[in-house]
């Protein structure tokens, strides 16, 4: 583990990229034979509020994404993570997200 983890840890991607890396996921998918569905969405949308809640606990300086599975679903869990890359499990737990099927956004140039 390192020593420290940054505020500014991750990169910005261009929408060329974004395109590219969710076909890609997607074709994946579909390779393995597992269909895009509720049980396995391409996306998940979560409230400003609850992620603004993480960050803004005493010592985060940002957020993991964990993959999870809970009602046959499934599902994105973010956790903050302190100055040592530490998650802060004793903080907020977010999940319950709007998954994509059912809750698309209209078609855009990501989906």
């Amino acid at each position: 583990m390192p020593d420290s983890f940054s505020p500014t840890t991750g990169s910005f991607i261009t929408l060329t990229q974004a395109q590219d890396m969710v076909a890609d996921w997607i074709t994946l998918q579909g390779n393995l034979g597992i269909s895009i569905n509720e049980a396995n969405p391409k996306a998940h949308a979560f409230g400003i509020d609850r992620i603004q809640d993480i960050l803004d606990q005493t010592g985060c300086n940002g957020i993991r994404a964990y993959n999870g599975y809970y009602d046959s679903k499934r599902r994105l869990i973010f956790v903050g993570v302190d100055e040592f890359g530490n998650d802060m499990t004793s903080g907020y737990i977010l999940e319950f997200s709007n998954p994509c099927p059912p809750n698309c956004a209209p078609t855009n140039a990501i989906n």
